[in-house]
């Protein structure tokens, strides 16, 4: 069960006879147990790090690698792998955190991070390749996930802004930094060295929580009693309708009727909607209660999430095509690309910071949410002749509006729960996030491959890197940027502005 005033995993217990302390007692006022804290929570912001840079590192990497193993669609296959083990990974993370407790699920996601990085970097076959990369968001998306239910744990909601702000600023600046730790890394020592450097730094963070994060069970159950409570049924569905989703939208554009996009599609909303009617009818321990989606802050923030990180990532992996497409090499994009990591960086910290001096967070709704549709826009209608500096500018607002938007939700959603629910409302709004995520960077590759095919059937010659349908293909995949952060600054209305309205009005 998620950590109760009386159950804190990082926290002193007592003497028998005394009430232990709480983990919601200000950590300034309690130095006791803020060396502990402190270093459980850095060693999870570092395998944070590590786990938003790998979902983006392949960005600056795709065409090098694409070209090593004489295959384009290593390019989609590459960024998509990694973001379906995680969007698998994070609905499931907090029930079983919860089961098996915060340092095992910490430390079984990190191992499977580290080994997951290490294989990829050994690998000598496509299907080897794209393996590895699922398992390595297997467990990047459990670390991201269970590091914010440690810091819910242990941090109390009325100080949690500057927290969670400092939290998304190592998230954020690691998806912005991937792309260029990938260039350089690639320019310097070879792309294999990018998945290879990060294995043992990844390993230093796990044995960081094992060693300050004491396990959060009351060890009355054993570990089949535990395995038990699992909604395996639940898990299935899930992550199946997940992956025929994904092979879908994967498909290589070249006929609109192809029979894996026909078959696939279908049978993953079928599954879906099956895990639906098993978690409300059937699972005894839900892996997302679906009460939580009768407040309207959870619905809003969670649709929000969806339709930013669909928007964010299909600009992540196209905009890099762009730059190559003006003649830059790998690590020249990484340094373009570093206003995007700035600016998300320095939007998580002052929200955050906003926050948890106002307590406040209204205006966030639509500012960062706009930043978003503003950059979307801007490269929707780049051409070759668009100065350098416009780019720099969109790729700040991109960043800035997505690292503000990550904290300004997380927040309005501990608001509108319990503290009880933190961790399986978190949950919820991964799972939106991840497989926005994981479903725009796919569709975005389906319609850009699709736009090619199109172009070279019409042109009857291939269209290369440089033509002027390959810009036209880039467009196509920014415009459908630009719809979807649309939906999600129309989402975002819909989130409660008052954190002490918000617990009234949602039923608290």
């Amino acid at each position: 069960m998620v950590s109760t005033p009386e159950q804190s995993p990082l926290l002193p217990q007592g003497s028998p006879g005394r009430k232990p302390r709480s983990p919601l007692v200000p950590i300034e006022e309690d130095p006791q147990i803020r060396p502990a804290v402190v270093a459980a929570i850095v060693s999870t912001w570092i395998a944070t790090f590590l786990a938003a840079a790998d979902s983006t590192i392949t960005s600056t990497l795709s065409a090098t690698i694409a070209y090593e193993f004489g295959s384009l669609a290593l390019v989609s296959w590459l960024g998509s792998g990694y973001l379906i083990g995680l969007t698998a990974t994070q609905p499931l993370s907090g029930k079983l955190s919860d089961i098996f407790g915060r340092r095992v699920t910490f430390c079984v996601a990190s191992g499977l991070f580290t080994i997951g990085n290490l294989i990829c970097g050994f690998s000598h076959s496509k299907i080897v390749l794209i393996s590895a990369r699922v398992i390595t968001g297997i467990g990047g998306g459990g670390c991201i996930s269970i590091a914010s239910f440690i810091a819910s744990d242990n941090i109390p909601l009325h100080r949690r802004g500057i927290w969670q702000g400092v939290g998304a600023v190592v998230y954020t600046s690691g998806m912005g930094l991937g792309a260029v730790i990938g260039g350089a890394v690639n320019d310097a020592a070879g792309w294999r060295w990018a998945f290879i450097g990060i294995a043992p730094v990844s390993l230093v963070a796990g044995l960081g929580v094992a060693t300050f994060v004491p396990n959060n069970t009351d060890g009355k159950e054993n570990f089949r009693e535990m395995l038990g409570r699992v909604d395996f049924l639940g898990s299935v569905t899930l992550v199946s309708s997940l992956v025929l989703l994904l092979l879908g939208l994967n498909h290589d554009g070249s006929q609109e009727g192809s029979p894996l996009f026909v078959v696939v599609i279908p049978l993953g909303l079928m599954l879906l909607l099956t895990f639906i009617i098993i978690e409300y009818r059937w699972a005894k321990e839900p892996i997302i209660p679906l009460s939580l989606f009768g407040r309207r802050t959870v619905v809003a923030a969670c649709l929000t999430a969806w339709f930013m990180s669909m928007a964010f990532y299909a600009l992540t992996f196209y905009v890099p095509l762009y730059l190559q497409m003006l003649g830059h090499s790998t690590s020249e994009t990484g340094l373009y690309l570093l206003p995007d990591s700035i600016g998300a960086g320095l939007g998580s910290f002052i929200v955050g910071l906003v926050i948890r001096v106002t307590g406040g967070y209204g205006v966030f709704r639509y500012t960062m949410t706009l930043l978003l549709v503003m950059a979307s826009a801007g490269f929707a209608v780049i051409s070759r002749e668009t100065h350098w500096t416009l780019p720099e500018v969109y790729l700040f607002c991109k960043g800035f509006g997505m690292g503000g938007g990550l904290t300004m939700l997380i927040l309005a959603l501990l608001h509108a729960v319990p503290h009880e629910k933190h961790a399986t409302a978190t949950s919820a709004l991964y799972a939106f996030r991840s497989t926005g995520s994981t479903v725009g960077l796919s569709a975005a590759s389906a319609i850009f491959n699709y736009r090619l095919n199109l172009a070279s059937l019409v042109n009857g010659t291939a269209c290369i890197v440089g033509d002027d349908c390959y810009l036209d293909a880039l467009h196509q995949a920014f415009r459908f940027a630009l719809y979807l952060a649309c939906a999600g600054l129309v989402s975002a209305l819909f989130i409660r502005s008052s954190s002490t309205k918000s617990r009234q009005e949602d039923g608290e």
